[in-house]
């Protein structure tokens, strides 16, 4: 009983309309669900506008119609613990690794979800909830999660880079998601930052990539290359077995360490990663860049990060134009893993209001 009654008041302190938002990633999906302020009505925390969300958390299955009907059936879960009527949900928000076909509405080369490529999983997921869905790229998701409710919280508008294995981007201009005539806006893991014929070849089969430097992936290549030819206590850490994903994380502990070679290495990825921001200024001059994902070395809370971001800052300086430099905002981003699922819900927000305001 207590715990209905707790319900209640969290569903009428809450602002309707409300929001789902769907992460799918390759081995877990997140499931979220947000009032009109971005506030959280399933923790029992009733708060201002930014406060980081709750959620659910399933393995997502490996077949995609299985995975949307189980999404569907943790929706209709979460209405009816909160006493809910799905008239007052505007919609769902569902982000995916990968791209959608605008036009047939079908999922394209999703990484990590084989099988699911040409799969109808917005039409579906309509079908089986009877709610609107609305489709965006994980990374857009994310990157609409900081703006909402983030550190972007305030500017006009964004981009957020995401450093992992991959270089992920999300651009948010206008309070609209850039996601291209073919889904494939915001690809700036991609720009070309080297052009020689000798440039470091990237994961997608090309060379010269902002990825091919800046990923976990690259730095690990960097770093390989460089400790055949360098005394450093890396040498050391790296064995036959170790993970080239695991080698960024080895070059931060040794760089907090003292070791000259691994802090030579992260300032020097911060000056490859400057390139590509510059680029991405030049290109729609965003009022904030955020630095996401887990190769930030410590962010905020470690003095490294900060002397990785200081860095990044002092080079985006020494080649932007003045105005822009002197006017743009780089910080970490603040919502982590649950970036993913606010996002997806605020793009559903955002396509709920231009309708109503369209009408």
């Amino acid at each position: 009983m207590m715990e209905k009654k707790r319900l209640l008041h969290i569903v009428k302190e809450a602002k309707p309309p409300f929001f789902i938002g769907v992460d799918v990633g390759g081995t877990s999906t997140k499931i979220g669900l947000v009032d009109d302020y971005g506030r959280s009505i399933d923790s029992g925390v009733v708060s201002d506008e930014g406060n980081r969300l709750s959620c659910i958390s399933i393995r997502t299955e490996p077949h995609p119609q299985t995975a949307t009907e189980l999404i569907a059936e943790v929706i209709h879960d979460m209405f009816r613990r909160l006493h809910i009527d799905k008239s007052s949900c505007g919609g769902i928000g569902l982000g995916i690794p990968g791209t959608m076909d605008m036009t047939t509405r079908k999922l394209r080369q999703p990484p990590n979800l084989h099988g699911w490529e040409g799969f109808l999983m917005c039409d579906e997921l309509t079908a089986i909830t009877g709610l609107p869905v609305v489709f965006c790229n994980d990374a857009n998701a994310a990157a609409y999660g900081e703006y909402w409710v983030g550190s972007a919280s305030g500017h006009a508008s964004m981009a957020l880079l995401t450093l992992g294995t991959g270089i992920g981007c999300g651009i948010i201009i206008g309070g609209r998601s850039i996601s291209g005539a073919t889904g494939y806006g915001g690809e700036c893991g991609h720009l070309v930052i080297d052009s020689s014929d000798n440039a470091l070849l990237c994961g997608c089969g090309q060379r010269g990539h902002l990825e091919a430097y800046c990923s976990a992936i690259g730095v690990a290549r960097r770093t390989i290359n460089l400790t055949d030819r360098r005394e450093s206590s890396i040498r050391f850490k790296i064995s036959p077995e170790t993970r080239l994903g695991e080698i960024a994380k080895i070059v931060y502990h040794e760089a907090e360490k003292g070791d000259s070679l691994a802090y030579e290495i992260i300032m020097e990825t911060a000056k490859y990663l400057s390139l590509g921001i510059v680029s991405l200024l030049n290109t729609v001059d965003p009022a904030c860049i955020l630095l996401g994902g887990a190769m930030t070395f410590g962010g905020r809370d470690a003095p490294l990060g900060q002397h990785f971001l200081t860095q990044i800052a002092n080079e985006v300086k020494n080649r932007a134009f003045k105005a822009v430099a002197e006017n743009i905002v780089i910080d970490f981003a603040i919502l982590g893993s649950d970036a993913g699922y606010i996002g997806a819900a605020g793009l559903a927000r955002e396509d709920y209001k231009h309708y109503f305001e369209s009408h």
